[in-house]
């Protein structure tokens, strides 16, 4: 009866099992609660119930069993033999030595790295310079301190590592992960080089090449140079504040990432002690009491060192979320524990140092015990052992039982050293039962999270960056600024008829419209050229760099009262037409240094923005756009100053302003139906009605007869850039009508342009030139870049070799007639109107001296204002505006903090005498008045070939602005 009880007791569920079963269920339950709820790990010994030899090795194939069974899945295992020396103490920390460097056994893909154990290398270096020095002759009976101070300067020549570091192969070890394409990171890296291969310019892959290549030698430099222990490492932080130490002498323990110096006395005393304790535990004279603690001490600190490795190695919310990854807990199969090979002290330590710590380390262990070593452990136990349960029970099993007991057992008061082990007998029926089940390996699930790891941040970071050149890259073609967070709006590339890219908007933050800086000098010459001209260092950079400052020195001042003035021109061009920035450059010289000039003195500051709308105008909408979408930010914006280009769209662009609230003081624009359509305009410029009324006084003067009153005018092909000249020619068809003139072809003859800007005049001649009757006149309703080729086709037309009057009402100054820019027909004398001769008008102004003060602009000669700088007068038109504006602003009481709609209005009242272009005078000036506005200054010139075919400049007449009497005395 008795032996069918007994029998009975080997089945599971009344099924015939093993012990090999059971056991294999009890650690599989173990994985179970590690893996759900990360309970706490036992060390289990299995051992028989009765002392028998054969039983023993019974109780060996169990844990052999269950390990070869993990041999084909994914659990982490270990198999320790044990050590075969004759030395106890040795073969235990052998032991733990082989636990802590050699790989962990699995089967298929590893979804995570293999252990690291920097603790257990730490107490392992000092291991082997204890080594280093009991093996040094030179010490044999020597103190005790002389073998610490040994060892310790063993430790610094291996830089703190177990062993010297192999020379060579560092490159390989840091470039195989990398480039390995299958690998993780690898394959990043491959599709990171792929992209900027394919997408970035050859300057960027290799910045990110040499980049590379410099992060890989520093890398490798400090791998090979710095030691493990320095203060910043995982190892010397645990070894400076565990409580399991206890610091020599005075020092503190303590660490601290701010005070690395003390942080390495800290680790040094210890280091000291902990060499101590392991000399002492070998060498031969030491007292038995005292080489029993120091062993004791040293096998602890051992294990201490591996748990924490293991325990790090789990932890859920690491960085790389390691714990999250390593689902199940490392195990390590001990097929046989016994005295001699140090197996059994080994899981003595690993109870007591656990019993010591109130950290969980996941380490489990299922050794395999002799019936006649664990008897000992069932003598201090003071409770009898478990036996393995049925699967299914109701019962509490052994790990249920056990853990419930844990915290008790763990009193000193219970006499329980081994708290921390779980025996589990098994009896003679459960190992000799029939194998009747095959084990299986325990299922490791895979977990997506091994998806991060340090290399897959690596490789985000790295593809990151590079997505963010490319981003850049791409961003660079829109924007004049580009960011890869928050690019700067107010300035973009746009690409002009003739193909070249504009920066065009206005310029904000970093955003410089000088490019390479390599554009045109105020002097009209580029750079090198012409250096002994008047504002040859000056160019569009340097003034662009001059308002930054000025405008920084405006917002450092004290409780500062300011306005924001937008320059907006042509600042631009395309390829080989640098010259026709020219005007804009010296118009915003002129808007700069009525900055400087006002805020010398007024309390109302003045700080500029500059706008470009590309050559000639043609982005000027867009421009116009961004200059509102500013305002809005910038409440200190009161107007706009520039825009002297008539173009297409202005119209547009000034309701877009007005609608903003922006005043605009136009300099050069002499469009008549502006100040007509817009109450928000303010022109300094006379009209194209103004002008060609102006010039009629000329073919009065001529006195032709009727026969001989034919006139050819001549004018742009209407296009969307370009407004003015079909103006011009509507005013000066008119005027010579008028006059009794008769037009050849009965309307104006148009001229296209050729693929580079300039005019083709050959058709528009043809036509003039070799007609029934040949003109007297010729009206060139165009643009002043068009003069200089419509001479040298007169020159060079035999058809056209008669003396010719041609007229234009464009503003020629800036041709540039005595440096030669512009060349004369000899049979041709020209006219035109001037909006303003500061060599006449300027004199009482104090442009000249703020010009050389602040740019040292100081020409030769008794009067400055006839250098080409200043006589052209679009320097001028911009100091005048710009003062105007501000003095239309500070009547409306206008800052920062306010008052910019009110700014129209006290730009009517605005009244400036003895400027650099006469009196600015806006009194009288009605809003959308429909006849010609008073005050404008207007200029008629006469261009002639001299004797030696230079151009012979004369002027006939002229009225400074502000003067409302009628032009007169203006006599061919």
């Amino acid at each position: 009866m008795a032996q069918g009880s007994a029998r009975e007791s080997a089945r599971i569920g009344g099924v015939r099992t093993t012990a090999k079963y059971e056991v294999d269920a009890l650690v599989k339950d173990l994985i179970g609660q590690f893996s759900g709820a990360r309970l706490p790990m036992p060390v289990v010994v299995l051992y028989a119930e009765d002392d028998d030899p054969e039983l023993d090795r019974e109780v060996r194939g169990v844990v052999h069993a269950v390990q070869e069974a993990q041999e084909a899945g994914g659990l982490p295992y270990r198999v320790v033999a044990g050590a075969d020396g004759d030395d106890p103490h040795r073969n235990a920390v052998a032991v733990v030595d082989s636990l802590a460097k050699g790989p962990w056994a699995r089967r298929g893909p590893a979804w995570y790295r293999s252990y690291p154990a920097p603790r257990s290398r730490l107490i392992a270096a000092i291991e082997a310079a204890a080594r280093h020095a009991l093996a040094d002759p030179a010490l044999a009976g020597r103190p005790l301190d002389d073998h610490v101070e040994t060892v310790l300067g063993r430790l610094r020549d291996l830089h703190w590592r177990p062993e010297p570091r192999p020379v060579g192969g560092e490159l390989q070890r840091l470039l195989s992960p990398v480039l390995n394409s299958t690998s993780l990171i690898g394959a990043f890296v491959l599709a990171g080089l792929t992209s900027l291969l394919t997408q970035a310019t050859w300057q960027i892959v290799v910045l990110v090449l040499l980049g590379a290549l410099l992060l890989l030698g520093v890398t490798g430099w400090v791998r090979r140079n710095t030691a493990p222990l320095s203060w910043l490492g995982r190892a010397s932080r645990w070894f400076a504040t565990t409580t399991f130490l206890a610091a020599s002498g005075r020092q503190a323990a303590a660490w601290s990432l701010w005070r690395p110096r003390m942080s390495w006395d800290v680790t040094r005393a210890r280091a000291r002690e902990v060499a101590g304790e392991i000399l002492k535990a070998q060498l031969p004279g030491t007292p038995d009491e005292e080489k029993d603690r120091a062993q004791q001490f040293h096998l602890q600190l051992r294990t201490l060192a591996l748990l924490e490795d293991l325990r790090w190695a789990h932890r859920s919310w690491a960085p790389d979320l390691r714990g999250r990854k390593r689902r199940v807990p490392p195990v390590v199969f001990v097929p046989r524990a016994d005295a001699r090979n140090g197996v059994l002290r080994v899981l003595g330590a690993i109870s007591d140092v656990r019993s010591r710590r109130s950290e969980q380390d996941p380490l489990l262990v299922l050794a395999a015990v002799a019936h006649a070593d664990v008897a000992a452990w069932l003598e201090d136990a003071g409770t009898a052992p478990v036996t393995v349960h049925a699967v299914g029970s109701r019962r509490r099993g052994p790990y249920e039982n056990w853990v419930s007991d844990l915290r008790v057992r763990q009193a000193p008061s219970r006499g329980r050293a081994l708290a921390w082990t779980l025996p589990v007998r098994l009896t003679r029926y459960q190992l000799g039962a029939g194998e009747t089940t095959r084990l299986a390996p325990v299922p490791v699930g895979r977990s997506w999270w091994f998806l991060w790891s340090r290399w897959t941040v690596l490789a985000v970071l790295v593809l990151a960056a590079c997505g963010g050149v490319l981003r850049v890259q791409q961003l660079g073609d829109r924007y004049c600024e580009p960011r890869l967070l928050g690019s700067n709006p107010d300035a973009v590339w746009r690409t002009d008829p003739g193909g070249t890219r504009e920066c065009v908007g206005v310029a904000t933050g970093g955003v410089s419209f000088a490019g390479d800086g390599g554009g045109i000098r105020l002097s009209g010459t580029l750079p090198g050229e012409g250096t002994d001209r008047t504002g040859a260092a000056v160019g569009l950079e340097t003034v662009e760099a001059a308002i930054r400052r000025e405008n920084a020195r405006v917002d450092a001042l004290p409780d500062v009262r300011y306005v924001t003035v937008v320059y907006a021109g042509s600042l631009t061009t395309a390829a080989g037409q640098q010259s026709r920035a020219l005007n804009s450059l010296k118009e915003l010289t002129g808007v700069h240094l009525a900055q400087l000039r006002n805020n010398a003195g007024d309390p109302l500051k003045i700080k500029v923005l500059v706008a470009n709308g590309g050559q000639d105008m043609y982005f000027q909408t867009e421009m116009v756009q961004r200059i509102v979408d500013v305002a809005r930010r910038d409440r200190s914006i009161v107007g706009v100053v520039g825009l002297g280009r008539d173009t297409a769209d202005s119209d547009s662009a000034l309701t877009l302003l007005q609608q903003a609230g922006l005043a605009v003081v136009s300099t050069t624009n002499s469009g008549t139906y502006l100040a007509k359509g817009h109450v928000n305009y303010f022109g300094l410029a006379a009209t194209d009605q103004e002008e060609a009324a102006a010039l009629r006084q000329i073919v009065d003067g001529l006195a032709l007869p009727p026969a001989d009153r034919w006139a050819a005018v001549l004018t742009r092909t209407a296009g969307r850039d370009d407004r003015y000249s079909p103006e011009q020619a509507q005013y000066g068809s008119a005027m010579l009508k008028e006059a009794g003139f008769q037009l050849i072809g009965g309307r104006p003859l148009e001229y296209g342009l050729t693929s580079n800007g300039d005019p083709d005049f050959e058709a528009a001649l043809s036509t003039s030139c070799h007609s029934e009757h040949q003109p007297a006149v010729l009206y060139l309703a165009g643009r002043a870049d068009d003069v200089n080729q419509l001479m040298r086709r007169l020159a060079a037309d035999a058809g056209c070799t008669r003396p010719l009057t041609v007229l234009t009402g464009d503003d020629l100054t800036k041709a540039q007639f005595r440096t030669g820019a512009t060349w004369m027909a000899p049979q041709a004398t020209l006219y035109y109107t001037a909006l303003s001769d500061p060599s006449v008008t300027a004199r009482a102004s104090d442009l000249a001296e703020v010009a050389a003060a602040e740019l040292r602009l100081a020409p030769r000669g008794g009067n400055p204002y006839e250098d080409d700088v200043f006589s052209d007068g679009a320097l001028a038109l911009a100091y005048d505006a710009t003062a105007a504006l501000q003095a239309g602003a500070a009547k409306a009481g206008a800052s920062q903090q306010g008052g910019v709609g009110s700014v129209m209005a006290g730009l009517r009242a605005v009244e400036m005498k003895n400027r650099a272009t006469g009196t600015v005078d806006f009194r009288d000036t009605r809003p959308l008045a429909t006849g010609p506005q008073p005050g404008h200054g207007l200029h008629i010139i006469r261009v002639r070939r001299g004797a030696e075919g230079a151009p012979l400049t004369e002027r006939i007449c002229g009225r400074a602005a502000g003067d409302p009497r009628p032009l007169g005395g203006c006599t061919p």
